[in-house]
């Protein structure tokens, strides 16, 4: 059997999902997800700037309308929401550093101070008075930190034990892989020996070393203590009795690549199931998305447009005064089922900067003009782009656009690499945003792990993620 039946497929996902005792509690608080945390400190916004009204030394002489009070909470609560999202702090893999969330928060809370005293003025002609803005900023940011830290203190305590089980290569790649994530957990290893004419599997947790049978491995995964096993889905043929016994048993399994497509948000290329690429959800190709983000594209890319012509021109002058040259430059890329288009740019190197042929673009680059730097952290270069949005060659959210050059050296060398084309490519995406700039054929695997992910699971609510974290991105300046 090479495969999984339907009726095992639920089974495992019903495993997937069920809960016991300590080890679902510290999963859970460990791998929460954007949803939550973005429901969490909404709630904690809005509580905080609720009660903060009868907090301050003047409540009692002060009595607000009720729907002033509600007003007000609200668009506090909305704006400490979005920028949770713009900064990052909504994501669990964020690093897990107290003092950086503190300071990330703080923000948080005074852009949601500045936003619910201009709104509310503004709609409302309501001053909002220091105390109670002081008030909501200390208490949402004492809550926020509180809570956030104390998941990120209780799941490296009690971390989640995961058992990986398949072939020693993928046992070595798949702990090397997780070891270097942020999310804390311990590994236990049960390696697959191919060498023997009977399958046998090595243990690196039993001291003695000797290597286990198929029938008593089947007691061993029963009987271990782990939150999750982890299992290679090209060894299904040898491994389903043991892992349908696993499920009996009230354990957790699930293959790889649906492991850390839930937990990493990202999709490892080396160990895609052959059947998930031609399932229906691999690429969002429901009309309604499509006709959704294409007027979302339209109206926003001429709004874009409109608002940006100043900017571009004061861009303009710079570059010809300081760097010289032409303003704009054209250049080939692969959009999407790889058909070629010519994207615009405000050009952020020198003229002759690939006189010897093309070149990967990378970080501190010596090629880009003083000028461009400036240009390339804000992503001002990026803004002529919008015409290609309106031409409908290029979107908003969506996989980098590369050069001709560079794809056809990666579709030879990268497993899966031509599927990233099955989108339009975008001004921002999800491998922009969780991966730098690469300057090896080594970085464009990475990004395509995420880039997958974005073609597989791509919704409005994941491009609204994008367009906010993006947002992020160029005001704390990185690219």
């Amino acid at each position: 059997m090479n495969s999984p039946t339907p009726f095992q497929l639920e089974a495992i996902d019903r495993a997937y999902a069920r809960l016991g005792g300590l080890s679902g509690v510290r999963i859970i608080l460990g791998q929460l997800n954007e949803k939550f945390w973005s429901v969490t400190f909404f709630v904690i916004a809005v509580v905080c700037c609720f009660s903060a009204f009868f907090l301050t030394p003047f409540a009692h002489e002060v009595h607000p309308p009720v729907s002033i009070l509600l007003l007000t909470s609200t668009i506090f609560g909305v704006a400490f929401m979005a920028a949770t999202h713009v900064l990052g702090v909504t994501s669990h893999l964020l690093a897990r550093n107290v003092v950086r969330l503190a300071i990330k928060v703080f923000f948080c809370a005074c852009m949601a101070a500045v936003a619910v005293t201009v709104v509310v003025g503004f709609l409302v002609y309501q001053p909002i008075g220091r105390y109670v803005v002081f008030i909501a900023m200390t208490l949402t940011l004492f809550c926020s930190l509180l809570i956030r830290s104390a998941t990120w203190f209780f799941n490296s305590s009690y971390m989640p034990v995961i058992s990986l089980v398949g072939d020693r290569k993928f046992c070595e790649e798949t702990s090397k892989f997780l070891s270097e994530e942020p999310l804390p957990l311990k590994l236990h290893t049960l390696s697959l020996r191919e060498d023997d004419s009977t399958p046998a599997f090595v243990l690196d947790f039993d001291t003695t070393g000797y290597p286990v049978s198929l029938d008593r491995l089947h007691q061993w995964i029963a009987e271990i203590k782990a939150d999750h096993i982890v299992y290679q889905p090209s060894h299904w043929d040898i491994l389903e009795q043991p892992l349908v016994g696993a499920l009996a048993a009230g354990k957790t399994v699930s293959p790889f690549a649906q492991y850390v497509e839930e937990h990493y948000q990202t999709m490892p290329t080396w160990e895609i199931p052959n059947s998930a690429l031609f399932s229906k959800s691999f690429a969002n190709s429901s009309p309604s998305y499509l006709l959704v983000k294409r007027l979302s594209d339209i109206a926003l890319a001429s709004v874009g447009l409109v608002c940006s012509l100043p900017l571009l021109l004061v861009a303009g002058i710079l570059i010809k005064l300081v760097d010289r040259g032409p303003v704009f430059y054209q250049q080939t890329r692969v959009g999407r089922y790889g058909k070629h288009f010519t994207i615009y740019k405000l050009r952020s190197m020198s003229p002759d900067s690939e006189k010897s042929g093309a070149q990967w673009a990378s970080k501190g680059d010596s090629r880009v003009t003083r000028i461009g730097k400036i240009l390339r952290k804000s992503r001002v270069d990026e803004l002529p782009q919008f015409v290609n949005i309106l031409t409908g060659e290029m979107s908003f959210i969506g996989p980098r656009p590369e050069r001709p050059e560079f794809t056809s050296t990666l579709d030879e060398e990268l497993r899966h690499y031509n599927l990233r084309h099955l989108l339009k490519p975008g001004l921002t995406g999800w491998a922009q945003i969780n991966y730098p700039y690469g300057d090896s054929v080594e970085d464009a695997q990475q990004k395509l792990t995420y880039d997958l992910y974005y073609v597989k699971y791509a919704t409005l609510t994941l491009d609204l993620q994008i367009v906010l974290r993006t947002l992020g991105a160029a005001v704390q300046g990185a690219r």
